[in-house]
């Protein structure tokens, strides 16, 4: 056990045990101080003594002076207790030398009664002293103790506010409470940039600016404020100033003290990343149903374009010396060559071949696709910039599969730039991923096409299948990765490939880092 000080420092039990004995051991040694001082003046005036200094009468009166040094000092010493016992027991001591010696209480030269009168009230003043005294140390004390508490107090909600405010900064949706009369009391940082102000803008600020252009939402708050309403959610559109639209389900629920209404509290929770996952399983599972299909179809047409072209090649044979007929079996062939080429990368995209999965080096398969594709990006003036490390950790992936992601996306990235510009390609590890970047200074995707790169046969380029971008997205699928789009009409594009890190088992070999 312990306790504190007036200071506010932590005393021990054992240091407080010691003390208390200490000042008991002072107080008996003080009342028979007391005591003795009494008991001496008193055999003094009773003892046949004549001291030869000065005279009897003197030498009594000196005596009866002195009482009062033994009366004081209990008053100080025990406060108006003390002094009036201590004076009580003088007079019962005085009296009989009073009555037998000085002629009674009013007889002699000196009025002895009021001499003891005296006793008492310089006992009873000096006591009473001493116990004010006393009394507004003890005051003193508790007001110490109370200031003292009063800063604890204080300090501990300090900090509560600063570990509220840190829980709030470190949530990852918005949260804002407001008053009784719809004005922001406090609102976290993530709340501030999902709504397009700054936290010191929102402190105190009505809702009907917050949500100036968000008549819904005000709607909303008004009705959980108003009492009308016990809660709210919703799901809507924010526009936070960059021009982008962000997708939040915003909850309103009210601020209660019992069954008071202290005001409101409303969280937004920002959704582009669950849209963005959602529909990117939407994308994935939408690819895989049309890869079954066309991989079905482009297996039936391909057997009639066989025997189609074994047929013209047998009339090609036998109409050898007609020369327009030569040329237009030519030009069929020609064409059915082409749509062959046509099946198979529908076959491609239909039935991906077995990938044979392992480590894989990402940056030597990213210096050689840049080599690869060096000549036709000189000869569309685009500049292709490396801009990662040398040494980047592995991924599991199958490498020749891994370079036709990386081919097309730097081809697509080129096609994009036809008056020429640079491809800056990037990577770095991340969240057990790695992610590779290829970000181009070409005119950017609307925002109506962007959603669509990835359907199989759109394309914005005449002479283009639309196949690329949707064989790269189920190559990745299929690699357990993931693959973003930022782009902005004149803005350029970027295209962010993310492929699972190659982890060291536990024998040192490299193996699947994320499933």
């Amino acid at each position: 056990m312990a306790a504190e000080n007036v200071s506010g420092q932590t005393v021990p039990a054992s240091s407080r045990l010691r003390v208390s004995r200490r000042k008991a051991r002072g107080q008996i040694r003080d009342a028979l101080i007391v005591a003795a001082a009494v008991a001496a003046i008193t055999f003094f005036h009773y003892a046949p003594i004549q001291p030869s200094f000065t005279s009897y009468d003197t030498f009594h009166v000196l005596l009866r002076r002195l009482y009062y040094i033994p009366i004081i000092f209990a008053a100080f010493r025990f406060g108006i207790r003390g002094g009036l016992l201590t004076s009580v027991a003088v007079t019962v001591l005085f009296t009989p030398y009073v009555t037998e010696s000085l002629g009674g209480f009013f007889g002699g030269s000196i009025d002895n009664f009021f001499e003891i009168i005296f006793y008492n009230v310089v006992a009873f003043t000096a006591g009473a002293v001493v116990d004010a005294k006393r009394r507004q140390s003890l005051r003193y004390q508790e007001v110490l103790e109370l200031n003292r508490e009063i800063e604890d107090r204080e300090a501990a909600i300090r900090t509560m506010k600063v570990y509220t405010e840190s829980i709030l900064n470190s949530v990852s949706s918005g949260v804002i409470s407001c008053d009784q009369r719809g004005c922001v009391a406090t609102a976290n940082p993530e709340a501030a940039r999902l709504l397009g102000f700054s936290p010191g803008e929102m402190a105190m600020a009505p809702l009907s600016r917050v949500f100036a252009t968000h008549a819904k939402l005000l709607r909303a708050a008004e009705l959980v404020l108003s009492g009308e309403q016990q809660r709210a959610t919703l799901e809507t559109d924010l526009a936070p100033g960059n021009g982008a639209r962000l997708p939040v389900a915003v909850r309103i629920t009210p601020h209660l003290s019992g069954s008071l209404l202290l005001g409101i509290v409303i969280t937004i929770e920002d959704l582009s990343e669950v849209k963005d996952l959602t529909e990117q399983l939407l994308r994935s599972d939408r690819l895989a149903n049309l890869g079954e299909l066309v991989a079905g179809v482009a297996h039936e047409v391909r057997n009639p374009l066989g025997v189609i072209k074994a047929s013209v090649q047998m009339m090609q044979q036998e109409q050898a010396g007609y020369a327009a007929d030569a040329e237009l079996a030519r030009v069929v062939v020609q064409e059915i060559d082409r749509l062959d080429a046509l099946v198979n990368t529908l076959l491609d995209f239909g039935r991906p071949s077995h990938s044979q999965l392992g480590p894989v080096s990402a940056g030597r398969a990213l210096d050689e696709v840049i080599l690869i594709t060096k000549q036709f990006a000189r000869q569309q003036r685009v500049l292709v910039r490396r801009d990662f490390d040398e040494c980047l950790p592995p991924v599991w992936a199958d490498e020749d599969r891994l370079k036709q992601v990386f081919v097309n996306l730097i081809s697509n990235a080129i096609q994009a730039m036809p008056g020429g510009g640079s491809i800056t390609i990037g990577a770095a590890a991340q969240d057990g991923f790695l992610r590779i970047s290829f970000t181009d200074t070409g005119t950017g995707i609307a925002g109506t096409e962007k959603d669509r790169i990835f359907d199989p046969f759109h394309t914005s380029r005449a002479d283009g299948s639309g196949l690329g971008l949707s064989i790269v997205h189920r190559i990745v699928d299929a690699h357990n990765g993931y693959i973003i789009v930022h782009s902005e009409p004149g803005g350029g594009s970027t295209f962010t490939v993310g492929l699972p890190l190659a982890a060291p088992d536990s024998s040192g070999r490299q193996s699947q880092g994320v499933n």
